[in-house]
């Protein structure tokens, strides 16, 4: 009995749902003035909602730029091309993505939304039009307190621990 839905149906599904909190994760964001609409939506209508995502920064191969220069730009284009919102949600970013030795070098590639500490939702699709609405993708929503809280739980603990850092200038 699993039921076979769009991506992108789910998502706007789960984020207009929201009453406390979400927590995204996610390696690409593209087209996130439509990814996030209804996040956006849901977060400037209800000013308790506390949104964090965890998304990645990356570095291009064989760039040398100043990692606080890429964290700069990260930031400028969220704010004016990604999030389609008046408040914006807290980012963070895994500084090891921005290492310029590859060997040290690492990538946040969780995709996961985490809906009120009780729906987690855990996917191969990125935030981007075509994972969202066109790709063969797999994802599995499950209602559940435990693997909802762990993950929030996780991804505070990265945090807290200094492994994840805000991005500058966002939320």
């Amino acid at each position: 009995g699993a039921a076979s839905r769009a991506t992108g149906s789910v998502i706007r599904e789960l984020f207009g749902s929201a009453t406390r909190s979400v927590l995204v994760s996610g390696f690409a964001v593209y087209q996130g003035q439509q990814v996030f609409r209804v996040l956006a939506e849901r977060m400037d209508a209800t000013p308790t909602l506390k949104v964090q995502m965890f998304l990645d920064v990356h570095r291009p191969h064989g760039d040398r730029t100043d990692a606080s220069e890429l964290l700069a730009a990260f930031s400028y284009r969220f704010r004016t091309e990604q999030w389609p919102g008046k408040r914006l949600p807290e980012v963070y970013y895994d500084p090891r993505s921005l290492a310029i030795d590859a060997t040290k070098k690492a990538s946040l590639h969780a995709k996961c939304i985490v809906i009120d500490k009780k729906v987690a939702f855990v996917s191969s699709a990125n935030f981007t039009e075509a994972a969202q609405e066109r790709n063969i993708e797999v994802g599995v929503s499950i209602q559940s307190p435990e693997l909802a809280r762990e993950l929030s739980r996780h991804f505070a603990s990265l945090a807290e621990n200094g492994l994840l850092k805000s991005v500058p200038g966002i939320g």
